[in-house]
């Protein structure tokens, strides 16, 4: 009985999070993987699209670029998945600049200290 509540509280919470996003527009309406400029490009509901390099994603980055050409946006455009590689990232992790784990992140950083520092 207690699991059920939970399930059901958990899926509340869900739906809340779902309105609130809606009401700010910073959710996923559009995603597509470029293999000329190896460019991921995230259009939002607020009307701007958000783009980065491939190498920059610790999901994209080892991917072939035909895994990254089908996309799927889940969760109320809240993910974006690559179903060939059965992986993806959240806008929200996208649009605080993080692409991956703490290793993953502080490895970039360091490799692309000049470009932070910019």
């Amino acid at each position: 009985m207690s699991s059920e509540r939970n399930s059901d509280h958990d899926w509340l919470a869900a739906e809340q999070l779902a309105e609130e996003k809606q009401h700010t527009g910073l959710f996923a309406v559009a995603a597509c993987y470029d293999p000329q400029q190896r460019l991921m490009h995230v259009t939002l509901k607020r009307g701007f699209t958000i783009s980065f390099p491939k190498e920059r994603s610790q999901v994209m980055a080892p991917a072939r670029d035909e895994d990254l050409l089908q996309i799927e946006i889940q969760g109320f455009g809240r993910y974006i998945v690559f179903p060939k590689l059965d992986d993806g990232f959240t806008v929200d992790s996208m649009l605080i600049g993080r692409f991956g784990n703490d290793t993953w992140e502080r490895i970039w950083a360091e490799k692309n200290s000049a470009l932070i520092a910019a």
